[in-house]
């Protein structure tokens, strides 16, 4: 005795589920079908439990020698099971009006061998059994009503019964297509069975689920045909079509012939006057199906052909939505980067993750060269092959998938026979990265054998290509105007090996701008040499970027003209005052300290500085003894004021002494909400003796660092004089 069990809960589709279950189970298990009675049996008694008992209940199905026992039981044995009415229909009413039992008991009387109630304390249970020989004690008769009442109903077929119970279950489409074809295959007594179903575009069919058709027991993988190979004519009937010698049957011939097979029949699904895909059964029989078999297989096309369609359809949706949120992700993922090898490399591993199991970049050079710049595999083990073998020009353009080496072109690198087998085999597509008119590179994406790229993955491909190809020629402008930024700023401070050698001085300089993607800033700082004296300045205009750049550009330029000149400090801030209020547009001011060296005229030794100070923070003065003070005087600032005049002062400057000089992106750096200020620069400035000028840069720069993390938020500019 066999036997097989299942819970089910008290919902409307536990029906269908049922029946499914029982179905299934009788399958395997080899019971002579049909089977229907006991089908219909189990689908009304378990519709009697949902419906009356509303509790949890068990199936449990036994197959005894030459019979079959269904017992359901449910959790509500207070529900009495209604009686078991005659099945008759009273002439003065509807249908079933005059009826007193349940109709599932009524069935059951009339259809069982033999069936009964049982009633425990915490349950009660159903049971009936049916011969395999269809021993029922009565034979069903239509109901007599009168003629006015009758309506005209099409029975279900038997053979299909089965299926029609699996088309009351939530089935996805594969499961739904993956029962069709097993039902088709036992309905029809064939040894093999496919369904196909139209691409989008109609120009193709997909063989989605097929029995009987794989080799070595290996699970059906789709398979894109043509519609000259799908049908016996240039054009899909419009009913069922047999084919009794395959051998020169176009439709499938490759295929079928080579599982063995020698006849099929066809049918075709329509909906809405279209043919929407082909339900086939084949048998390794010559002439085994006639015309009662094609009525069959076309009552069953007929009988899916609606909820297949609507699955399909709910397919698509869902395809196009995952579509829509991989390109969205995609889209983010590229707009995060304006590096274009790490665009390739994001690019690549999108790909592989949805698209493709390789993929190939290419990129155009600036000389049009093409360079393969990214490989990605499935199994990274085969990264260096696949680049070995793409590392010259790029395929050729190509959006019809196929492959792109021949077994023959690739015996000849030694590579191993799965990767042989899969390159050779496999589809591919590569599709140009084209952004305004001009074509970047090129994606190469490929797939295993017996996988296919379907029109809505091409479409995905090429709508991803278009992205790339955007982020590609951002990521590209955005480097050439990196470039641009440092060539300017290059122009607006003095090259590290043009600086002057100053007898007697240590000189040391620093800057850092707000915004490390855009190096062009409005701190400046100069050390050169003029007339006879050693010329030094640090600037600071206010705001950033390449408008204050502009201004920065326009004060060294003229200050170092004007020194050369032999002209007073206090000369070339007025005259250099007038050139900003002559060229500023956009009201930019500047600070600045401005001062020349000569060697002091006394005995001491030392240097006497000789400076302006026009609005800039003032200079700090190192002794010895670690003493920091403040020198020098404020003075107007520059671009500000046009009836304004500038003193020079002169200090001395004695050996052993240092001289700081900072723009306010140092002074006013903050941590959270404290700033560092004059008192904190003091500070660390006065922790600085005995260090050489680059030391005390040094010094200064890992303090800010630890003061602030990453926390300058403006240009920063740093001078350093230590006078030896």
């Amino acid at each position: 005795m066999k036997v097989a069990r299942r819970e089910f809960p008290p919902a409307p589709e536990t029906a269908s589920a049922a029946r499914e279950f029982v179905h299934d189970t009788l399958l395997f298990w080899g019971v002579p079908t049909p089977f229907d009675d006991v089908i219909l049996l189990v689908s009304e008694l378990v519709t009697n439990a949902v419906v009356h008992a509303r509790s949890p209940l068990e199936v449990v199905l036994r197959r005894l020698e030459g019979s079959t026992e269904v017992m359901v039981t449910d959790s509500a044995p207070e529900r009495s099971v209604p009686q078991a009415g005659p099945l008759r229909v009273d002439a003065s009413g509807p249908a079933g009006e005059g009826r007193v039992g349940g109709l599932g008991l009524a069935l059951a009387s009339a259809i069982a061998t033999s069936w009964g109630v049982s009633y425990g304390h915490t349950d009660k249970a159903v049971w009936f059994r049916i011969d395999d020989s269809g021993g029922g004690r009565t034979t069903l008769e239509a109901p007599s009503v009168p003629r006015r009442a009758q309506q005209v109903r099409t029975p279900r077929p038997a053979a299909w019964s089965a299926l029609d119970a699996a088309l009351g279950s939530r089935l996805t489409l594969p499961q739904l297509l993956e029962r069709t074809v097993e039902y088709a295959s036992t309905a029809l007594g064939g040894d093999a069975a496919y369904i196909a179903l139209a691409t989008s575009d109609e120009t193709m069919w997909e063989v989605r689920a097929a029995i009987g058709l794989s080799s070595s027991g290996l699970p059906w993988r789709p398979l894109r045909i043509r519609t000259e190979e799908a049908f016996a004519s240039a054009a899909p009937e419009p009913g069922a079509v047999i084919n009794d010698d395959l051998a020169t049957a176009r439709a499938h011939r490759g295929r079928l012939a080579h599982a063995g097979m020698r006849s099929l029949v066809t049918a075709p699904l329509i909906v809405d006057g279209r043919v929407t895909g082909l339900l086939g059964v084949a048998s390794r029989r010559a002439r085994h199906f006639g015309k009662s078999a094609a009525r069959r297989l076309q009552e069953g096309a007929d009988l899916i052909a609606l909820p297949v369609e609507r699955a399909r359809l709910a397919e698509v949706e869902r395809n196009r939505r995952a579509s829509l949120s991989f390109l969205a992700e995609a889209s983010d993922l590229l707009a995060g980067t304006l590096d274009e090898r790490m665009t390739g490399a994001l690019t690549a591993q999108l790909i592989t993750s949805r698209l493709g199991r390789w993929c190939a970049i290419h990129t155009v050079t600036e000389l049009g060269v093409p360079k393969l710049t990214h490989v990605m595999h499935g199994n990274e083990n085969y990264n260096d092959v696949l680049r070995e073998l793409l590392k010259g020009p790029p395929p050729s353009e190509q959006r019809d998938p196929q492959p792109l080496w021949t077994a023959a072109g690739l015996a000849e690198h030694g590579l191993d026979e799965p990767l042989v087998h899969e390159l050779a085999h496999g589809p591919a597509i590569s599709i140009p990265l084209v952004a305004h008119g001009r074509e970047l590179g090129r994606m190469t994406i490929g797939k295993n054998e017996g996988e296919d790229f379907t029109r809505d993955e091409v479409d995905v491909a090429d709508d991803l290509s278009r992205r790339v190809a955007s982020a590609m020629e951002n990521a590209r402008l955005h480097e050439r105007q990196a470039s641009m930024s440092v060539a300017l700023q290059r122009s607006l401070l003095p090259a590290k090996e043009k600086e002057p050698t100053i007898p007697g001085v240590d000189h040391a300089v620093f800057y850092n701008p707000a915004d490390e993607k855009n190096v062009v800033g409005g701190d400046f700082y100069d050390v050169f040499a003029a007339s006879g004296r050693w010329c030094f300045a640090i600037g600071d205009v206010c705001g950033t970027g390449p408008e204050a750049a502009a201004v920065t550009g326009l004060a060294r330029h003229t200050l170092r003209a004007l020194a050369k000149e032999g002209f007073a400090p206090s000369h070339i801030m007025h005259r250099l005052n007038t050139a900003i209020l002559d060229e500023n547009t956009s009201t930019r001011f500047l600070t600045m300290l401005y001062g020349e060296m000569a060697p002091a005229t006394d005995d001491e030794g030392g240097m006497r500085v000789r400076m302006v100070c026009a609005g800039h923070p003032l200079p700090l003065r190192l002794n010895r003894k670690g003493e920091v003070e403040q020198f020098g005087t404020s003075q107007p600032l520059l671009g500000a004021f046009e009836d304004v005049s500038f003193t020079t002062e002169s200090v001395d400057i004695r050996p052993g002494e240092v001289v700081l000089a900072v723009t306010d992106g140092v002074t006013e750096r903050r941590s959270n909400s404290d700033m560092l200020g004059d008192t904190g620069l003091e500070r660390i400035f006065s922790g600085c003796a005995g260090l050489t000028a680059q030391a005390v840069i040094s010094r200064i720069e890992r303090e800010l660092e630890e003061y602030s993390p990453g926390g300058h938020t403006d240009d920063t500019a740093m001078l350093v004089l230590r006078f030896l």
